[in-house]
This record gives C-alpha cells, sequence and structure tokens, in this order.
C-alpha cells in the first residue's frame, strides 16, 4: 500500500456528523539526545495543521498536547511515567504518542502504553531493543519508529563485512553516551542471528571517551589488533579523530587495519567526524582518516517539497517561536519524522473513518502501518515488520586531497522486499595493492604463520622435533583419551541426579529459636503481624530447609512436592548443567528426590550448617567485622561471576535466604539453575496500589519480603523464571546492604520499618525520584563500597555493572580478602572462638547475678540460714529449741476499717502497716514467721540460737513497733490512726519447712500458743507478757514492766501476766 501523505485528497462524500477528536500527546525529553522543542514545534504545527485541513473528514480532528518526559535520557529514566501519570489525571486521554526521542523514555513509556493500548510512534527511540529483557527479540509492538532505527545500521555492516569475506571484528563502543551502548548491543545480537562464525570471533571494548586520552587509545587498540584487522568505532566525532591518531602512532593507518565510524547524520550530539580542528595533529589526521569509513543516512535529492517545507519550517520557527536556524542549515531526519509521522496517522484515522471505525487501539493501528509504505516529503517512507523505517544506507571513504568523505558503497531499499548493495565509485585503500586487507593476514595476527629463513640450523632441528614430539604426545593422549572415554561411556549413569525419597532419612526441621523471632518481629513489626501462617513457614524453610542423610552423608532438603513435577526431558537437561557447576561458592547441587508416584518431593543439595546469610546477620553470637564482611562479599561475586559465565546465565531468586554459609563460614549461593519449581503466582507483577488484577492470583497471601530483592524492571512486568543478569546485580546489591548494615532488606538496624513490605515495593515500581532503595549511611562503609552497591542497583539495568565488572572492582575496593583460604578460617574460627568466650563471660555474670537475686528472694521468704542449705541441695529436718521468744500483734478494730473501706484499700493498709513493721525488724534479730490477715508473728532464737538475747531481742522490737505505729499516717485517710495489741511468750518449741511447693518455715509448740492468747487477751496499744518472758526479762535488765494481775488464758487456766512498759536498753549485749 502506497499513500502520498503531502497530497491526499480533501473531499468528502458524507456530511460530518459528530466530531471525533483525537489527541496527539507529544512526549519530549528535557535532555534529549536529537532534538529540542524549538527546533521541532514547527514542524508538528505543521503537520497538525495539514492533517485537520488536507487529510482528515470534517468529522475527524487532531488536537496537540505536549508534555515534557524531564530528564529521561540520563538523569532520572523513568520520570516520563510519572510526568505523563499526572498529566493523565488531570483528564487528557492520549490516542498515539508521539516524540520520545531516547529509548529508555520509550521503554519507561511503553507499560502505561501497553495498558492503555496506544500507538507510539517514536522519534527515533532507536536502542529499544537492547533494553528488553531478552535482547534478541524486540518486546515493544506497539511502538512504530517512522525516522530511523538500528535495524538498517546492523545490517549494512553485517553485508559490508560478509562482502568482504571479514570474520574478525573488534567494537570500540564509548559508553559516555547511551547511543553507542545500545547500538552496539543491537549489532552485536544481530551478528549473533545472522552470522554466527563472525559473532563467535567477536570482541567489545568499552570505553569513556570523555576520560580518555591518546595514550589510552594506543593501548586500547594494541589489545584489540591482536584478534582482527577490522575495528568498529562507535564514539563521539572528538574521540574518533583522537583514535585514528593514535592509530597513526601505531602504524595502524597504513591500509593494513579497516577503521568504520557511524554518523548518521549532521547532529550536535554524536559530533561531526572531521579531520581539521586547529591543532597540531590536524595533518596527521588527514593522512590517518585514509583508513577511516564512515557510514550515515544517504542523503537524498532535494525536490520543490522538501525546499519548500524547509522554508516553512523556518519561517514559522523564526516567526513564532524565537528559534533561528543557522544559514543553510539543513533539517534533521527527526524534524521530518515529526512532521511525516503525524500525517501518517492521520491518513490511517481517514482510513479507519472511511471504513465505519470510530477509533482503533494501538494494536489495530500497528496491524496497519506495518509492512507499509508511505510516500513522504524526502522520498518513500517504508515501515517494516519490526515497526523501523526502512533508511537508504552509504559508507563514505575520505578522500585526503580534498578533505571531505565520499560515498563509495550504497544500500538501497527498492521497495519492502528488495534491496541493492552497490559500489559507486571505486574502492581505493591506502594499502600497497590499492585493496582492503584479508580477514586474517598471511603470518597471521601475530605473525605466527610465517618462518624466518635466516633463522640457524639449530633452532630449525627443534622446531621440528619439537612439534613432531608434541604430535606423537598428542597422539598418545588421544589413545588414552578414548579408552577412559570408552570407560566413561562403560561407568555413565543417565539417572545420576534419581535418588529416591525413601533413600533419605529426615532427621530433623530446623526452626527459627525464639530469640531470633522475637528479633525479626521487633525488626518489622508492621510485616511480621501481617503474616499469615503460611508466609511465616515460607521464611521458616527459606532460612533453614530440611536435614537428612544419604547414604551416611547428611544432605540439605527443599520441599518441591507442591509443584507436582514429573521429570522430563527438559527438567533432566537442565540437571545435567547442575552437574558440572563446580565451585567453592555454589551449593553443590546432589539430586532429586523421587517418590513413589514418580513426582519430584525433594531437591538434595550439600548441607550448610550456619544456615542461610540472613540467619548469621541475625545471629549476635556471631561478631561481624569487615574483614568478615568482605569475605562475605567476595564469596558472593566469586559465585554469581561463575554462574553468569556458565550455561546456566543467571540465577533469579538471589537473596539473604538463597545464600547459605557453611561450616567453614565460606559463603555458597543455592536455589540456582532449577527455575522450573518456581511457582508461577510468584513471578507475575504485584498490583498497582489500590488495585488487583484480572489474574486469578490472590495478592493478600503473597508473601511480598520475597519481592524486596526483585529488581524494578522485573516487578513492572512478568519475570522470566530463570531471571536475568541485570537482576541478579540488583539483588547482590540489596544483600550488599544487608551485609553493611547487618539489617534486612531496606532495614536500618535496631530500626523498625515504617512501612509494609508491599508498601515498599509499590514505591519502587513507582520510580520515585529519586527511586526508593534502602537508607544506608555514607558513614556505614567505604565511599568505594558505597559507590559500588549504588550502582548495582541502578535503576536503568544497563547501567548496572556485570558480575564480572564487579570482581575487578571488587579487588580495588577491598583488596585481596581471602586469598589464603586456610589462613582466612583459621582467623575466622580464631574470632568465633574468641566471640564464644565474651558471650560466655557475660552469660555466666549474667547467670550469677541472676543467681544471687534468686538468694536473695528465697532468703526473704526463708531464714537465711534455712535458704543457704536448700541452696546447697542439703534436706532441712524439724529442728527443736530449749527457748526462744515469740511475738504476735494484730490491729484493733480491724474489721471495722476492713467493712469501711474497699478491699484494695485494706491491702493498701496493710501493705503500707507491715511494710514499716519489716522495716523496723532489720534493726533485730528477730525473724518474720508469718502474716495472716492482720495478725503478724515474729521469732528469735530460731532457727540460729543466739542464748536468752531473743526476749531482750523480741521486747525491744515490740517497744519500737509500739512508739512507730503512733506516727503512722494510713493511705488515703490520713485522720485515721491506728492500734495494736503485742503478746510476747518464751520457751521452747520445734520449727521446720512445711510442704514442698510454696514451703513456708513454721513454728509449732505451746509457746506459740500462749503467746498467740497473749496478744488476743491484751489491750490495745499495750504489750502482754508471760511469766516466762518476764523473768527473762528481769534476768537481763534494762525493761520496765508491772503486774497487771491473774486473767484467763483459754487452755492454761489462771495465769499471771505483766505489762511491758519501756525498754531502757537500746542494745542487746
Amino acid at each position: 500500500m502506497t499513500v502520498d501523505l503531502a497530497k491526499y485528497p480533501s473531499s468528502w462524500s458524507w456530511a460530518p456528523s459528530k466530531v471525533v477528536n483525537f489527541t496527539v500527546c507529544w512526549i519530549l525529553e528535557d535532555d534529549s539526545f536529537y532534538s529540542s522543542y524549538d527546533r521541532l514545534v514547527a514542524s508538528v504545527e505543521l503537520a497538525i495543521n495539514h492533517a485537520n485541513t488536507f487529510v482528515l473528514p470534517p468529522n475527524r480532528k487532531l488536537r496537540l498536547h505536549f508534555q515534557s518526559a524531564g530528564p529521561s535520557c540520563s538523569d532520572v529514566q523513568y520520570s516520563v511515567t510519572a510526568n505523563v501519570l499526572r498529566m493523565m489525571q488531570t483528564g487528557i486521554i492520549c490516542d498515539v504518542f508521539l516524540g520520545i526521542g531516547c529509548p529508555t523514555t520509550a521503554v519507561a513509556l511503553y507499560g502505561i502504553a501497553s495498558h492503555l493500548d496506544t500507538l507510539i510512534l517514536g522519534c527515533p527511540a532507536a536502542g529499544t531493543g537492547s533494553l528488553a529483557l531478552n535482547p534478541a527479540y524486540d518486546s515493544f509492538p506497539l511502538l512504530i519508529r517512522p525516522s530511523f532505527g538500528f535495524a538498517d545500521v546492523a545490517h549494512f555492516f553485517n553485508q559490508f563485512l560478509w562482502m568482504n569475506d571479514y570474520l574478525h571484528l573488534s567494537i570500540l563502543r564509548d559508553d559516555s553516551y547511551n547511543f553507542y551502548t545500545f547500538l552496539s548491543q543491537f549489532v552485536v545480537v544481530k551478528l549473533r542471528k545472522c552470522n554466527p562464525l563472525l559473532f563467535e570471533n567477536t570482541l567489545v571494548y568499552p570505553f569513556f571517551s570523555n576520560t580518555s586520552t591518546i595514550t589510552f587509545y594506543k593501548q586500547l587498540m594494541m589489545t584489540a589488533h591482536d584478534a582482527t584487522r577490522v575495528m568498529f568505532v562507535l564514539a563521539h566525532g572528538k574521540a574518533v579523530r583522537q583514535m585514528m591518531i593514535a592509530a597513526s602512532q601505531l602504524g595502524f593507518t597504513d591500509g593494513d587495519y579497516v577503521f568504520i565510524a557511524v554518523e548518521l547524520f549532521d547532529l550536535s550530539y554524536w559530533g561531526t567526524i572531521r579531520f581539521d580542528v586547529g591543532d597540531v595533529y590536524d595533518d596527521v589526521a588527514r593522512q590517518a582518516f585514509r583508513s577511516l569509513m564512515v557510514m550515515s543516512i544517504r542523503k537524498e535529492s532535494a525536490n520543490s517539497d522538501v525546499t519548500s517545507f524547509e522554508d516553512k519550517v523556518k519561517q514559522l520557527s523564526r516567526m513564532h517561536y524565537n528559534y533561528t536556524f543557522r544559514p543553510l542549515e539543513k533539517l534533521d531526519p527527526i524534524i521530518f519524522a515529526h512532521y511525516e509521522s503525524i500525517l501518517m496517522f492521520a491518513q490511517e484515522v481517514a482510513a479507519m473513518a472511511k471504513d465505519g471505525y470510530e477509533k482503533m487501539g494501538g494494536a489495530a493501528m500497528v496491524h496497519r502501518i506495518i509492512e507499509s509504505e508511505y510516500t513522504g516529503i524526502a522520498g518513500p517512507m517504508r515501515i517494516s515488520r519490526d515497526g523501523e523505517r526502512h533508511n537508504n544506507m552509504e559508507l563514505r571513504t575520505f578522500n585526503a586531497k580534498t578533505g571531505q568523505f565520499h560515498a563509495t558503497l550504497e544500500y538501497i531499499q527498492v521497495n519492502l522486499t528488495s534491496e541493492i548493495f552497490r559500489y559507486v565509485k571505486n574502492l581505493t585503500w591506502p594499502s600497497a595493492n590499492g585493496h582492503l586487507p584479508m580477514d586474517v593476514p598471511v603470518c597471521g595476527f601475530r605473525g605466527e604463520k610465517c618462518l624466518d629463513r635466516n633463522i640457524p640450523a639449530a633452532i630449525l632441528i627443534v622446531s621440528i622435533i619439537v612439534p613432531v614430539t608434541v604430535v606423537a604426545s598428542l597422539a598418545a593422549a588421544g589413545i588414552i583419551a578414548i579408552i577412559k572415554f570408552r570407560k566413561l561411556r562403560h561407568d555413565y549413569d543417565p539417572n545420576w541426579w534419581r535418588i529416591s525419597s525413601e533413600e533419605l532419612v529426615l532427621t530433623k526441621l530446623s526452626v527459627l529459636t525464639k530469640s531470633t523471632m522475637s528479633k525479626l518481629t521487633l525488626q518489622s513489626r508492621s510485616t511480621a503481624e501481617g503474616m499469615n501462617e503460611s508466609q511465616t513457614t515460607k521464611i521458616l524453610s527459606l532460612t533453614y530447609g530440611l536435614a537428612a542423610t544419604y547414604k551416611g552423608i547428611h544432605v540439605q532438603l527443599s520441599d518441591v512436592l507442591k509443584y507436582h513435577r514429573h521429570p522430563n526431558v527438559d527438567i533432566i537437561n537442565k540437571l545435567n548443567l547442575l552437574k558440572v557447576m563446580t565451585n567453592t561458592n555454589l551449593q553443590k547441587f546432589i539430586g532429586l528426590g523421587i517418590n513413589s508416584g514418580g513426582l519430584c518431593e525433594f531437591v538434595v543439595h550439600e548441607v550448610c550448617s550456619k544456615g542461610s546469610l540472613t540467619c548469621i546477620l541475625e545471629n549476635d553470637m556471631v561478631k561481624l567485622d569487615w574483614s568478615f564482611k568482605n569475605s562475605l562479599i567476595k564469596d558472593l561475586v566469586l559465585g554469581m561471576t561463575y554462574l553468569h559465565e556458565s550455561l546456566i546465565k543467571s540465577h533469579g531468586n538471589l537473596n539473604s535466604y538463597s545464600c547459605r554459609i557453611d561450616a567453614k563460614f565460606t559463603l555458597k549461593v543455592g536455589e540456582y539453575g532449577l527455575p522450573f519449581f518456581r511457582d508461577v503466582a510468584d513471578l507475575y507483577p504485584p498490583p498497582s496500589s489500590g488495585t488487583e488484577t484480572a489474574l486469578n492470583i490472590n495478592h493478600s497471601e503473597r508473601n511480598y519480603e520475597t519481592l524486596l530483592w526483585r529488581a524494578p524492571e522485573l516487578l513492572r512486568q512478568m519475570m522470566p523464571p530463570e531471571g536475568t543478569q541485570k537482576g541478579d546485580v540488583y539483588s547482590f546489591a540489596i544483600i550488599l546492604q544487608q551485609i553493611i548494615l547487618r539489617s534486612g532488606a531496606f532495614e536500618l538496624p535496631n530500626d523498625p520499618l515504617e512501612l509494609s513490605h508491599r508498601d515498599i515495593i509499590q514505591e519502587v515500581i513507582a520510580s520515585n525520584i529519586p527511586p526508593t532503595r534502602p537508607r544506608v549511611p555514607r558513614a556505614a562503609c567505604s565511599n568505594e563500597l558505597y559507590g559500588l552497591m549504588d550502582r548495582c542497583w541502578d535503576e536503568i539495568p544497563l547501567a548496572r555493572p556485570t558480575f564480572h565488572k564487579i570482581k575487578e572492582q571488587l579487588k580495588r575496593v577491598i583488596g585481596d580478602v581471602g586469598d589464603n583460604i586456610v589462613d582466612l578460617l583459621f582467623k575466622r574460627m580464631e574470632q568465633y572462638a574468641t566471640d564464644l568466650e565474651v558471650k560466655v563471660a557475660e552469660k555466666t555474670m549474667q547467670f550469677m547475678e541472676e543467681k544471687q537475686r534468686s538468694e536473695e528472694l528465697l532468703s526473704q521468704l526463708l531464714p537465711k540460714s534455712v535458704a543457704a542449705a536448700l541452696t546447697r541441695g542439703e534436706q532441712v529436718d524439724p529442728e527443736a529449741y530449749e527457748s526462744v521468744s515469740i511475738f504476735f500483734s494484730d490491729i484493733v478494730g480491724f474489721t471495722r476499717i476492713s467493712a469501711a473501706g474497699s478491699p484494695m484499700d485494706v491491702v493498701s493498709l496493710l501493705n503500707a502497716l507491715y511494710t514499716f513493721f519489716d522495716g523496723v525488724l532489720e534493726g533485730y534479730n528477730v525473724y518474720k514467721v508469718e502474716t495472716i490477715g492482720d495478725a503478724y508473728m515474729v521469732a528469735s532464737g530460731l532457727p540460729v540460737r543466739n542464748g536468752n538475747r531473743h526476749a531482750s531481742e523480741i521486747a525491744m522490737m515490740a517497744c519500737k513497733l509500739l512508739t512507730g505505729i503512733k506516727d503512722f499516717v494510713v493511705p488515703n485517710h490520713h485522720n485515721l490512726s491506728l492500734e495494736i495489741r503485742a503478746g510476747i511468750n518464751s520457751g521452747p518449741c520445734v520449727a521446720g519447712i512445711v510442704g514442698l511447693k510454696m514451703p513456708r518455715y513454721c513454728v509449732f509448740g505451746d509457746t506459740v500458743n500462749v503467746a498467740s492468747r497473749m496478744e488476743s487477751t491484751g489491750q490495745p496499744m499495750k504489750i502482754q507478757l508471760s511469766p516466762a518472758a518476764r523473768n527473762l526479762l528481769i534476768s537481763l535488765g534494762g525493761f520496765n514492766m508491772i503486774e497487771r494481775g491473774v486473767i484467763t488464758v483459754k487452755g492454761k487456766g489462771s495465769m499471771t501476766t505483766y505489762w511491758l512498759l519501756s525498754c531502757e536498753r537500746t542494745t542487746t549485749t
């Protein structure tokens, strides 16, 4: 289908009905590589006006809405998402997105476009395929690129190499400019698909031109020249000139090497490739440029339409938008593409109206546009199946005499299915024969294929004998290898991985200790409270797993029965990859436990007795100094580097739970290479805040903690079961934060999370400015380690380093930690032993303190001597005492006082009174036996005998109590005064421990009964003495007593008693 955009019919055969408006949302970055608002706005305005006037029917109109994408090309890659969402909140509904220069902007915007089924017309948005999860496929079907893309560049370059039989290539990539990074990746993917042999011999050398010098470029090319004669230079124009000067100084510009650069059209972003800049190297650069080719978009011959359009754009820009183009400046393809994109969209809208459709979704629009041909202003505009405009290309060579580049080879798209490669002028190369160099020189890249004829005979003899000997040795080795191969083939067991579940003897399920669980709860209170039983069980299994023995060897199990997997061919092939994974820092895979039903029940790994990295971080018994931290970090990097360089390629579920620690404190990466044992529901992106997905997934039951390690780009879309390498690097950064701070993911030490895990995930997905990441104080680690962590969790996946680069950087950050594994192990064990000694000392001190407190508490419940005997484990038998003194007292009118107040008032009264009594007792050699209600019983002379002093001790104590009660203030009843009755008796008794539970030290005998009768028959505020007590006090002296008279004592009949009036003595000695 061919449509003339500029001359579409403007007459329509039907009367206009209601007007249907189509909103063209023009999205442009503030830091666009390609153009600016001022340069583009005139062409956009002309296109809208032309479409509404000449292309669309009267009842269809285009409306333009401009929205800044922010600095989404370099600084904040996903600012476009926030800006567009804010625009949509104002009620703007976009029917098509226009503009979008940078691929990062297109990828960020694509999520919204995909959700709304909206077409994107990128100008150019080239390089999005490099940002896809699988770079081999461009996963952005709603994106049309009407200006240019990388497919034509890669195809033209590949054809040039094929035409000249080149199978060795070096790509020198300038990573100071994202354009060249994306272009390089696209070219490499193209070579892998179309020219596998060349791909195998392609080396990429990244550098940064903004910090590079000619000396650096010489070193770079010296490295590259050993493997190729073709160097694809993807760099800024200034860097290309410096590299050619460096090549000249190395002697690489005599025709033996081919340098190819890319300058698609005149653009300040990538500079101009020119030899003359007015310095001392101009002449050198002029000669060196003879070995340089430049690939560009072919400039079509200007026609009247082009000239008219350029004049209108320049005039409108100058008059309405105060922008002036340079004299004789030609408009670049980006300006043309904006104009032609709008007219192409308008033409399809008009065609849909004619077919009776009011509006169509983005997918339907793409279906109409791809593999179609339009007549643009400057020539045909053909949109390929992958949504990219076909451009004619040219390869230009340099004429040293004129100082100009001239087209030599052209790539012409005749139509959508035909293409032509043609030389428009003879290629004259600065070599001796005037031709391009061979793919491999006659003598090889290092001259290894040529023999020097002046070599002495002895050396020639040696050079002949040695190869013969080597060949003979190789033949012998081959025979031995064949014999061993046959033996291995005989011994090969295709079911090496199969383990019957009955052979696995489960020992125990390790669970979290109470202290660890409490710490987990304290650190993540808001999350732990919301965690259901199944989620807690998952965390437990992640942390410890199952322990078992297999053929007498301790192994670790992971329960995978819930996945209902039978061992099919695909699973077995992946298991064979695991068999050859042998690395100190990878947890070794042993096999699969298969149950009687043929289902996979267990994954069997080598045992890591110290649990997961989470256990180490939460175990206060393990001291994590920086030597230990650096060792853990290095173990993790070494394990992931090996994994990424293997056939497994990526982990996909890297977190602190999947990092295991063995008995030697070596970190081993686990749970790798088994993507078929993953819950499909966990691969789906979590729903946006306040919404749920239409899929049958219960997100309320989802364990969001495991998503804290998942990269933002994987949270926004369906995640591949095997994950991605860049996603693993992001996970590594989160683990790095945990090791640095010794905390959970996104946590600070001793600082509970304010947000739930789900809220944190939503913040990460939202791509805030700046992006939400864990809070790590700068002082927590070195600046170099902090910078490495910051680069690893960068929002843009391509900006994250590879693990190979991380390994190299880590040597500069932490040095060669752990080079001597034995020394490091001894150091770890010594440190661990020291830590244990300190912990044991602390626990011993705590135990002694608790023991002392227990003894003190026991001595308050029992006499100290009795408590000491019980503490020593001795049996305390009842003991008879010849003479002791017993004191009884109670409160006068206690029943009346109790009835007048509440039970709480009574308890407060007794507590205050007896606290006062207990304080008085501290000054005397007496023992408080018990209190029953308001009765208070004290004894002296037991369990430690004190001669006859017991009488004076009890008497002085009684006098002190009687004096003190007069000043006692009743709590909450300050006007109430208390009175007590007291009685004392002396004589023999028996005392001992009664009972096993809540044992009591009790006193028995008639002496106790008489003492009780002395109190009950007494009078308020008086102390009544029995005759035995009075006689002892007379013998001791110092007490004033009078006779009361004869009273009747129950069980004793008539008895003469006495009042103790006062104590003249203050001590018992």
